[in-house]
This record gives structure tokens, sequence and C-alpha cells, in this order.
């Protein structure tokens, strides 16, 4: 049996921390919360203790822990072309706030910095393992990139730093600024008058896990006692274009013959055409797989708007 853990999620009132959570309870570990700013209901009562702290600034004093993870950063690529230099600064500034920290004290906790597969080069060979080509494509990667060598700075500081590359993630609670919600904005909330859907490129693909897949992955990486490597991709390893991603979700709205109009402007320069990771270092690390396939994801995803509306 997995021994209990006191585990920090940073970046708690997130999509993802909210799922974490659940997961790290649901295995029997406690977990202290930090967020910028009040805390989601939702996700406080699942948790043992909150620090609300702006990490860009400082890491906050917090009680020892045996693990973190660090899911605070600026998430959305879209949005980092018009603010480069912003992604950069508060990506990487709250990861030096981290690591530093954590040398003043002398704690020795795992951490699990949360990276991302955009970090790859999407024009070498499918699927991308984790010693493929990096790219940077955006300034949301180059900030992911970066984020990467600061943790491998710490580790050289006898610090246990482990990254994390998950692909794209979707599922319930997910909200708007990514594919899946935005198109369920629209299916579900038209403008007057209108009957179409405002798209991008829904024909290029993007290799999708559940979230809950995904947090279940940081789990078990935070309790391997030696997961035998430093960086791990978490992904499903098959390619879904937005067009099925939006088939999945008429069906699970019962929607049918809807159009679609592509606005230029929602297409983001050098996007690739197709993207697949490969996961078998994780699989053969920890025994991952993927529980969840995509219409179950898209329709628990439709289930869990449809709660919060009422």
């Amino acid at each position: 049996m997995t021994r209990a853990m006191r585990v920090l999620v940073s970046g708690v009132n997130g999509f993802v921390g909210g799922h974490l959570v659940r997961e790290l309870r649901d295995a029997g570990h406690d977990v202290l919360g930090v967020g910028n700013g009040s805390p989601d209901g939702a996700t406080t009562a699942l948790l043992d203790d909150y620090v609300a702290a702006d990490l860009t600034v400082g890491w906050p004093a917090t009680p020892p822990v045996d693990a973190i993870v660090h899911l605070a950063a600026l998430s959305a690529v879209g949005p980092s072309f018009a603010r480069p230099q912003d992604y950069l600064e508060t990506n990487s500034a709250m990861v030096t706030h981290l690591g530093e920290s954590l040398l003043r004290r002398d704690e020795r906790p795992r951490v699990l910095l949360v990276s991302s597969g955009a970090v790859y080069d999407s024009g070498q060979p499918l699927p991308i393992g984790e010693d493929g080509l990096l790219a940077f494509s955006s300034p949301y990667a180059v900030s992911k990139v970066l984020t990467e060598h600061q943790a491998a700075y710490y580790a050289t500081r006898d610090l246990d730093w482990i990254v994390a590359r998950p692909f794209n993630h979707v599922g319930p609670g997910q909200g708007t600024g990514f594919l899946l919600p935005d198109l369920y904005d629209q299916l579900t909330r038209p403008t007057p008058g209108a009957r179409k859907l405002v798209v991008g490129d829904l024909s290029t693909e993007r290799d999708y896990t559940d979230v809950r897949d995904v947090v279940r992955a940081y789990r078990l990486l935070l309790e391997a006692d030696d997961p035998g490597a430093r960086v791990f991709n978490v992904c499903s390893g098959a390619a879904v274009s937005g067009n099925e991603l939006l088939a999945h979700l008429l069906a699970a709205t019962g929607t049918h013959d809807v159009p679609t109009e592509v606005d230029p402007s929602r297409l983001r320069p050098g996007d690739p055409r197709r993207i697949v990771g490969d996961s078998g270092l994780l699989r053969r690390a920890v025994g991952w797989t993927p529980r969840y396939d995509l219409a179950q994801t898209v329709g628990d995803f439709v289930a869990s708007q449809a709660e919060r509306s009422r």
C-alpha cells in the first residue's frame, strides 16, 4: 500500500487543480492548496489547508510537505502571442521562487513541474517521445521550455524535480479559452438570429487525454519510489481532429446539422497539422494507461456544464 503523503498543489483553483485534489484525496493523501485569491468552494472542501499567494512575487511560508505539484502558470497558447514577455516572466518567476524557497528551507519534497506537450517540434516523426526535438512555436511554449531548464538546474542542487509534459487535456469543468468549452459555449448560447459556429481550423489533429487520466498520472509519479526518468509525456497516443471533437459534442448535446464558419483571426501562426505523443515511458514507469475514451469525456463535460447552469 502506498504511504499517505502531504502534497502541496499550486494553482489549485484552476481546471486541473480541482481534479488533482480529488485524485489525491481519493488515494488517501492530505492536500495543501496554494492559489491566487479566494479559493474555489468545491475544491476548498477537500483541502486540509489553503494559502492565498501571488507566486510571481514570492513563495509563501507553508508547512513541510512530501511532494509538490506545480500547476500554477499562464496556460493558454493563443493569448501568449499578444503577451510574450508576460508569459516568460510570470511562468519562470514562480518556478524560481519555489526552487529558492526549498533551498533556503532545506526541504527535499518531490516536485512535479507541469510543462506541456506544446514544447515539441510537430514536424518530426510521430508519435513523439520524450527525446523528441523541441520547438518554440509560441511564447507559451518558450516559457515552458524555460521552466524545464529551471527544473534541471534545481535538480543539480540536490532537489528531486520531475517534469510532466501533458498534451491536450479536456474534461468536466474546463473553462472557456480552449476548444471544447468554446464550442460548447457557442452551441448553447448562439448569437441571436444565428445558427452557426465560428471556429478556427477544425481539421488539425491533436492528442487529447481526459483530465482525470492526466491527474492520475501525476499522482502515480509522486508515489513512485524511483520513476527512473526525469521527463514524462502524458498523452493518449491517438490523434483526433477538431471536427471529431465537435461531432462528439453534437452527439452529447443531441444537436444536429450545425454549420461552421472559419474565422481567420482564430488561426494561429504556424499551427501544426497533426500532433501525437508517445506515453510509453510513463506506462512502463508507473503502469499508467488512459481509462476514459473521448466520447465519455465529452459526455461528462456536457453533463458538468448542465449541472453548473442549474
